[in-house]
């Protein structure tokens, strides 16, 4: 429809009759309004969304149609577009005219017919585009035309693409994050992760107790596969219960205090580890596309769960057979002194290779040993165990130094592989004299501190190589008068995050200089000053010899 007093243009018949065809049966949404912001022109489209007839807008200020802030916003976006005679374009608005404010309530029927039908929000997109007069390119507009486009389904699709992506990035995202998981507490703070990232009011973790007692899963036969399953904790809600019975994902959509949930078995290989449950406050349908980025999510859970399991068995096996190993007490030996110091690497760190030894030799004299096997975890322990009792046979055969290098060299080339690399310092002393004859593979340097608390490194063997590259081994000796400390130690000890060897070391020396206390007052000072409260995440060994004098 339009008004009659339009403007002074005296456009061709046809012009007006295709004008009033497009206008009153057209389905384009326009109106277009003067410079005195009155509405000159409005399609039926455009009205039908108002739910108004054209007569109620026609020759009307939206000031005089609306209400006042929604119909000042309107004069205003005209004003705008008029002054600057640039066209000006509102997206995915929610109302026709691409000025409604969502959190303003609208009057019923505008509500209904600006931006829902049957209860689905629609979205339009609003231009306002300055009228020129054909005759005078660069003069003022002579109006504004509105013209609407509804674009639910373009938005429907790209906010499906949007997350469908975010899906694939935050599955991606979250399987690197428990990738390095080592702990189950650490897949425990995914989840929540996960949860806090998908707005779940509670994200929960249940996992099965792996020592409990195991009986078959119905669902999988036992004779075909060996799948076992834990028994099940009696506090268990019953949709836990079954999702872990019968391996299943349910989701429920409701609202009120039980919320939507999505409750996700955890299975691993062919045996139930426990369940996932998300709770949510709202009553959201859990999509296609949802269900397979939550199942995807839990199968990554049961695949770190199962890791970090077999990490802390591992872990606790590896803790175990190394301790074994290392002598819980050293010899008491008249006329010297021994102390040490062990400290296990941090948790969530695989277990090293560290390991000391002393033990009295057939002549009186004393071996004492401290080594580093290159590697983490149960092999590191092995190698460790057997370089110990390699080295001890040796020693008892010929405990010269040089001789128990030599003849470990012989054995790695023989038994070792390429990558079985281990460093250490061997030294054998005579606690009537305080001669003490030291050998080197690769290791670091060892500290002498003399009895008046003078600090000093002494390098055994210049740039000698670890077990395993074998080369010609020499042997040192050197006096060490009653009251002085000899320090053997691993590189836990001055190396750690942030700080290097070569710094390390010069800080051994600082903290060992005037600290001759005793023994074990040494070795204690010498964890505080260079731990303390340091991050550190591979063992510490420090094993301490005193000459006591009385031999």
């Amino acid at each position: 429809m339009n008004d009659d007093t339009v403007g002074s243009g005296r456009p061709a018949d046809l012009d007006a009759a295709l004008l009033d065809t497009l206008t009153d049966q057209g389905s384009t949404a326009f109106a277009f309004y003067d410079r005195q912001l009155r509405c000159r022109r409005v399609s039926g489209a455009l009205a039908g969304l108002h739910r108004r007839p054209a007569e109620d807008l026609l020759g009307r200020r939206p000031t005089e149609v609306y209400p006042a802030a929604r119909g000042r916003r309107i004069e205003a976006v005209v004003s705008r577009v008029l002054a600057c005679g640039e066209p000006y374009v509102e997206p995915h608005a929610t109302d026709p005219d691409g000025t409604a404010d969502p959190a303003e309530p609208a009057e019923p029927a505008d509500r209904t017919g600006a931006g829902r039908d049957g209860g689905a929000e629609r979205a339009y997109e609003s231009q306002w585009l300055p009228v020129c007069d054909p005759g005078d390119r660069g003069g003022p507009a002579l109006g504004v035309l509105l013209v609407v486009r509804e674009v639910t389904e373009q938005r429907r699709c790209a906010e499906l693409l949007r997350a469908g992506q975010w899906r694939t990035a935050r599955l991606q995202a979250m399987t690197a994050r428990i990738a390095g998981a080592l702990s189950v507490p650490e897949v425990a703070e995914a989840v929540g992760e996960l949860g806090t990232g998908i707005a779940a009011a509670r994200s929960e973790a249940y996992l099965l107790d792996e020592t409990a007692p195991a009986y078959p899963w119905p669902n999988v036969p036992a004779q075909r596969t060996g799948a076992r399953r834990r028994g099940l904790p009696a506090g268990w809600s019953a949709d836990l219960v079954a999702a872990v019975t019968d391996g299943i994902a349910r989701y429920t959509s409701q609202d009120g205090p039980g919320g939507a949930r999505a409750i996700l078995p955890l299975i691993g290989s062919g045996a139930p580890l426990g369940v996932l449950r998300y709770t949510f406050d709202d009553g959201r349908a859990f999509e296609p596309d949802d269900r397979i980025f939550l199942e995807a999510f839990a199968g990554q859970c049961a695949l770190a769960v199962e890791r970090s399991r077999l990490y802390e068995r591992e872990h606790r096996t590896a803790v175990a057979l190394q301790r074994s190993l290392l002598p819980e007490r050293l010899p008491a030996v008249r006329g010297v002194e021994f102390g040490f110091r062990y400290l296990p690497g941090a948790p969530d760190f695989e277990v090293g290779g560290d390991w000391y030894d002393v033990f009295q030799l057939p002549d009186g004299r004393v071996a004492i040993v401290v080594g580093d096997v290159i590697g983490k975890g149960l092999t590191a322990a092995a190698g460790m165990g057997r370089v110990r009792s390699a080295l001890r046979a040796l020693a008892f055969t010929d405990p010269e130094p040089a001789a128990v290098l030599t003849g470990l060299d012989r054995l790695f080339t023989a038994t070792e592989d390429d990558e079985s690399l281990t460093t250490l310092v061997y030294a054998v002393v005579d606690p009537a004299t305080g001669l003490l004859d030291l050998a080197d593979a690769g290791h670091l340097p060892v500290v002498v501190v003399s009895a008046d608390g003078k600090a000093r490194l002494v390098e055994i063997g210049e740039e000698s190589t670890p077990l395993g590259v074998a080369e010609p081994r020499t042997q040192h000796t050197i006096r060490l008068d009653p009251g002085d400390i000899l320090i053997g130690f691993s590189d836990g000890l001055v190396e750690t995050r942030g700080r290097g060897i070569d710094e390390g070391l010069d800080d051994l020396v600082e903290v060992a200089r005037g600290a001759n206390e005793g023994l074990e007052a040494l070795l204690t000072c010498t964890l505080d000053g260079l731990l303390g409260d340091r991050d550190r995440d591979d063992d510490v060994t420090i094993l301490g010899v005193r000459i006591t004098g009385d031999g």
